[in-house]
């Protein structure tokens, strides 16, 4: 959501403020940071995706069109023999890897004939094998998760023991056991004491705008508009856009914020601090989607501008490699020059070819 209303501190630049207003302070800063750069980045990724049939894809079509003629230029030139067998070898390896590649990612299965043609493995094979390959888990974290075996309670020769050492192993779960338990109602406790702030917020501008008991009818629609925002922040667990309502509305001045107790202040700043993680997920969710769209680190996708100008610069250097592969085509059905590019060429993890004298 994109806050219209100033930035709600406590106190004015110059005060002496004490720790837990001047967190309030920070997280009410970050969170209007956070409110107003998500929607910005929201903007640049629906550009994007609005864009990329019209500007971007047909030139990735475009450019794999002229891929697969290079392949078909490439299996002319094999088929006629001007060439020793290393430049054959390296030929052929540049067809099975440029065939694969559209077939197996942009759909071109009129190339199957032509990587048969060159490839030891045949290509329903070799889509089977890369398929399954894709698939197969190789996070080292997943597997270990799947691997861990449940934690048994006590070791295996536990009924070997002596009965004092079972007897204090006992006494040492039931311990462990207690003591969680004490921890989780300590952390429930404190969710609850945070919710009540919200509630306590909430409520009281729900009784001073609730539109049920009015009857006049202009300012009825005007509390439904109100509480329609009211619940709107009460829902999203939103302290401080319920704070900046009561302020609007004059429910509570500058002087109120100023004067909340220790306890108050703790309350609103823990809640405070689960607006600014629940906005920081999901501006990270936003900018990894426009990582994926136009190949920014999504770190680096911090602005509406900075990403937009990555989104154009993509463009622009798809039309620049449609261009050149255009030139290479026109160059590679002249063999001397196709010659001339084999020999400086090398396969991947493999030693230089002997080509003997050209």
């Amino acid at each position: 959501m994109t806050n219209t209303a100033p930035l709600l501190r406590i106190g004015q630049p110059k005060s002496d403020l004490n720790k837990r207003q001047k967190e309030f302070n920070l997280l009410s800063e970050k969170i209007e940071q956070l409110d107003n750069l998500i929607p910005e980045l929201e903007n640049a990724r629906d550009e994007m995706i609005r864009r990329i049939p019209t500007d971007l894809n047909p030139l990735v079509m475009e450019y794999q069109t002229f891929r697969v003629e290079l392949v078909q230029v490439m299996d002319r030139t094999y088929e006629a023999d001007l060439f020793r067998k290393a430049y054959l070898t390296k030929l052929s390896y540049l067809i099975c890897e440029n065939a694969f590649d559209l077939i197996a990612n942009y759909g071109f299965d009129e190339l199957k004939p032509v990587y048969n043609k060159y490839s030891e493995t045949d290509i329903e094979t070799a889509l089977l094998l890369a398929n399954q390959k894709t698939e197969k888990i190789t996070d080292p974290a997943f597997l270990l998760e799947e691997e861990i075996q449940p934690e048994k309670e006590f070791p295996e020769n536990f009924h070997e023991l002596p009965e004092e050492d079972q007897q204090r192993l006992k006494e040492e779960r039931r311990a462990e056991k207690v003591q969680a338990k004490i921890q989780q109602a300590k952390q429930n406790l404190e969710k609850q004491k945070t919710t009540k702030s919200v509630r306590t917020v909430y409520m009281d501008l729900v009784k001073a705008f609730h539109p049920d008991r009015e009857t006049d009818e202009n300012e009825k629609l005007r509390k439904t508009e109100i509480m329609q925002r009211v619940t709107l922040a009460y829902q999203e667990n939103n302290l401080l856009g319920l704070l900046k309502l009561q302020i609007e509305f004059d429910r509570i001045d500058q002087d109120h914020l100023e004067n909340l107790t220790k306890n108050q202040l703790n309350y609103y700043n823990k809640v405070l601090k689960q607006q600014v993680e629940e906005l920081e997920i999901q501006k990270e969710m936003v900018q990894k989607e426009i990582s994926s769209l136009c190949g920014i680190p999504f770190q680096h996708a911090n602005s509406y501008t900075s990403s937009i100008v990555k989104f154009n610069t993509n463009v622009n250097e798809a039309k620049a490699e449609v261009k050149n592969i255009k030139q290479i085509l026109k160059q590679w059905k002249i063999p001397s020059v196709f010659k001339a590019y084999l020999k400086t060429y090398q396969i991947p993890n493999e030693p230089d070819l002997d080509e003997d004298e050209d």
